[in-house]
This record gives C-alpha cells, structure tokens and sequence, in this order.
C-alpha cells in the first residue's frame, strides 16, 4: 500500500496537530524534501513605500504592491500568498528616522494564525524569523514622523517539520557542502600593537556565522576586532579584547542578522579581520566561521512570541532564488513534536 501524503493545506483550516509523533513522509525520524523553486527575493514585494508616522496604520490587501495582489505580475496568483510550498521569511527597511514596530498577521502553511513582530531601525534590514505563508494583514505601530517603509520576502524557506539537524542539501539536483568550515587565523605581537590585519580566504561559499578569539600573550590596551568582506563590516560579528586580558581569555561574536548579504561570502574571496591598532602588546589567535547554508532548527519555546524564531525552522541556501534553481533538504526531525508549538496568534 503507497503513502498517501498531505499537499492539500487550506488557508482557513488550521492543520496543526499538537504534540506530533508520526507522519507517512519521516522515516526513522528523517525527512526529505523538495521545496521547489521559489521566485526571487524581493525586499518591497509587499508594501512598497508605506507610511509610517507618529500615527498608528494598517494595511490590508487592498494595498499590497502589485508583485503581492494576485495580479498578472504577482508572485501568486493569489493576494497575499507566498509561492515557496512551506512559506518564507520577510523582509523590512525604513527611512532614516523610522523607529516603528510593525505587526504581521497571517498563517503558516497549516493554516495556523501567526503573528511577528518586526522593529525598524533607520534604514537596517530587517530580517523576519517566521516562514508566512499567507500575509493577511500589517500593523505599523505609532513611532517617528513622516517615514516610510519596505516590506517583503527574502530566501529564508520554512520546512514542514520540527527540524533538528541539515543532513544534506542539493540545488539542481547537486549535493551542496552542509558542515560549517573554520579558518583559523593568529596575530603576532607586532602585527597586533601595529593594527595590522588578517587576510583569509574562503574556503567555500556560504555565510560568516561566527568570530571566536583566544589571548595568547598578555593584551596591553583594548582592541576591537571585526571582519570586513569587500570592504564592508559583518554587521554584529565584533567583539572586544579588553586591557589586560589574561592568556587564555576568549571572546566570540556572531551576526546580527545570520542571514544578512553583509555576512554572505563566495568561494576563494578574501576575508579582512580587522584590528583596531590601540593595544601596545598582546597576541591573540582565533577562528572565522563559514557556514554553506544557513539551518536554523526549530524553536523550542514553550510558548512562542511574536519575535521567537519558526517553530518548525528555516534553511537559506546559498544559492539566491531566482524561480529556477530548485531545492531539496534532507533532516531530522523532532519526532515528539513533529509541527512544534503552536504558532503565536497576538
């Protein structure tokens, strides 16, 4: 007898089974899935431009951006409907003075009401956490006058199940490197008194996930250390090494945002650590890490948020989207709570 497996998943039924234990499609707590090929990103696909002011404001279909209508140049002929099967992470960007809180309603794939909150910050990317499936509605909190604001979908892709651990990846049917790369790197004590940074090179594509450091020699003066690709810093991955760090100490910093263009890097580029010249003695060695796909495993709170993480969670491969390249991933699943806790509902 063949596997009858779900693909049908209405907008207005909620699907969620709580507490999860079995599906037809896991198979020794793995599952493989094809998540198709998802259009492009699109970082004003939904609202392009909004207003954002010391007033509250919502939106509504009737004011999603063509791309986002259900119209011939829609991304699905669906109003408010995401095209990847298992839905996919927003975007947001304000102008320079923008403060404002904005509150997305819609529903994941199963059908379950979700809400995220997203706070602008100037012009930053705002990157979501949450796999929508459906944009219902969007709430812009009162904040400083006379902004606007982006809205839209990234290539952050939500799974069907819990996840817990990327076995494999393939885009096009090529098996993609999945296990995160270190590069490690040492600074002698001239070269740090001096400022004097550190070239590497990336050993493959992917994403700068991480900046860990070990004190060598005794530090004299307090340094600040980033890492810079192209000249442009990996936004949140600095820490720094304080006066008088005793051997040993070590410090790690990660990304502000793990998904960020800032922290994507291609094979054989030169990655710049940079050091900020102020200490007068010290060594310090350390490692730079890469990761090929960016697996985030699903969130295990209790009771989800509106600024938790996707209960079942994400995968963004390094291979931009563009309606073409299509993907299959390969994990294992939390086969306890196959479709995680239930979704926040505001």
């Amino acid at each position: 007898m063949s596997k009858v497996l779900a693909t049908h998943f209405p907008r207005t039924i909620s699907q969620y089974t709580p507490a999860m234990e079995f599906a037809a499609d896991v198979v020794d707590g793995v599952h493989i899935v094809s998540l198709g090929a998802p259009a492009a990103d699109d970082a004003d696909g939904i609202l392009d431009d909004a207003s954002a002011t010391n007033s509250a404001t919502s939106y509504t279909s009737a004011d999603w951006a063509t791309t986002f209508d259900g119209s011939s140049t829609s991304l699905t002929t669906t109003a408010g409907k995401m095209d990847a099967t298992y839905g996919r992470c927003l975007i947001a960007q304000g102008t320079a003075g923008s403060n404002h809180v904005i509150t997305i309603t819609g529903r994941d794939y199963l059908g379950q009401i979700m809400v995220e909150n997203m706070t602008l910050s100037g012009t930053l990317l705002i990157y979501g956490n949450k796999a929508f499936k459906y944009v219902d509605t969007v709430a812009v909190a009162a904040g400083a006058a006379s902004d606007t604001f982006d809205l839209g979908w990234t290539d952050k892709l939500g799974l069907p199940y819990m996840a817990e651990h990327l076995l494999t990846l393939t885009e096009d049917n090529v098996r993609i490197a999945v296990d995160p790369v270190g590069l490690p790197f040492f600074v002698n004590g001239t070269d740090y008194a001096a400022g004097t940074n550190m070239f590497l090179t990336a050993p493959v594509s992917g994403y700068i996930q991480g900046l860990d450091s070990t004190v060598t020699v005794l530090t004299s003066g307090a340094n600040t250390t980033t890492v810079e690709l192209g000249g442009t810093a990996v936004v949140g991955l600095s820490h720094v090494i304080a006066t008088a760090s005793a051997v040993g100490a070590q410090d790690s910093s990660a990304p502000t945002d793990i998904e960020a263009d800032t922290s994507k890097v291609a094979q054989y580029d030169d990655i710049e650590v940079v050091l900020d010249g102020t200490p007068t003695a010290g060594a310090i060695t350390g490692v730079v890490t890469i990761h090929p796909v960016v697996f985030t495993v699903g969130d295990t709170t209790a009771t989800a948020t509106a600024t938790t993480n996707d209960q079942r969670g994400t995968v963004q491969p390094y291979t931009a989207c563009d309606g073409s390249v299509s993907y299959e991933v390969r994990y294992t699943c939390n086969t306890s709570n196959l479709h995680g806790t239930s979704q926040f509902k505001g």
